[in-house]
């Protein structure tokens, strides 16, 4: 797996993220607008008969994009005791690309900028769900997305380093 950094292919990347995200999001509130067994609809002009006797009730979402991307975020990778950089999957069969933290000290950096080896530089990991595009001989010409789970790095942390005492 290669791997490079680049200012725009990571805010492409953030951007594709936010927007599967917000497909997420949608899926969960349609989910979850379904209403239980034995209820009824608040809104009947707005509701869907379905053949098997359910009713479900939709309900308009409106996303505000100013929410979506607050302007004034500190970069944290630089300003951190721990700094990374990131470095974006060149695997064009994964959606979204991934960006993933690397750590660029075994340290962290003290008050005045120094690396302490006292301390460790470590990642922090969490689970992504992505999708894989697989050319088939089921799909013809064409392809099928796979869901998958990957762990990731998203950022560093300084920890204090266990000690194990002999005896």
């Amino acid at each position: 797996m290669m791997f490079s950094t680049t200012n725009s292919t990571v805010k492409a990347t953030c951007v594709v993220t936010m927007m599967m995200m917000m497909m997420m999001m949608m899926m969960v509130m349609e989910a979850a607008a379904m209403p239980k067994a034995g209820s009824h609809s608040k809104h009947p002009g707005r509701t869907h008969k379905r053949t098997d006797g359910d009713h479900i009730e939709t309900v308009p979402l409106q996303l505000d994009p100013s929410f979506l991307a607050p302007k004034n975020i500190r970069s944290l990778q630089n300003s951190s005791i721990s700094p990374w950089t990131y470095s974006v999957s060149q695997d064009e069969s994964l959606i979204p690309r991934l960006s993933e933290a690397r750590c660029l000290l075994r340290g962290c950096l003290d008050s005045e900028g120094l690396e302490d080896l006292s301390l460790e530089s470590k990642p922090i990991m969490h689970q992504v769900l992505l999708l894989r595009r697989v050319r088939t001989q089921e799909a013809g010409r064409g392809y099928i997305y796979q869901l998958e789970s990957h762990l990731i790095a998203v950022g560093c942390t300084c920890i204090r380093p266990v000690v194990t005492l002999q005896q």
